[in-house]
């Protein structure tokens, strides 16, 4: 199932509460850096292989899902290396 299907099908089992996806650190995958020339490209990727899904009224839990891309910018994805390397 997809991100969008997650959504979907917790939305249809929880009727009137409010559910949330979230993709944080732990549902990263992969970070890929794009470089052009031997400078970092102002776009990058990031795959999740699970989301975070929050219902109003309890613990939030992970599910797993196809691969997800997003797109960030570069000061995004120097700060979560930056962070990385602080817990290295």
């Amino acid at each position: 199932m997809n991100i969008y299907e997650c959504e979907e099908l917790f939305k249809k089992l929880n009727p009137g509460k409010k559910v949330s996806l979230e993709l944080d650190e732990k549902c990263h995958r992969t970070h890929e850096i794009i470089y052009t020339d031997g400078n970092p490209n102002p776009v990058h990727h990031i795959e999740s292989t699970q989301v975070k899904v929050s219902i109003e009224g309890q613990e939030s839990f992970y599910v797993p899902i196809l691969p997800h891309r997003e797109c960030c910018d570069w000061e995004l994805m120097k700060n979560i290396l930056n962070e990385k390397m602080r817990k290295f």
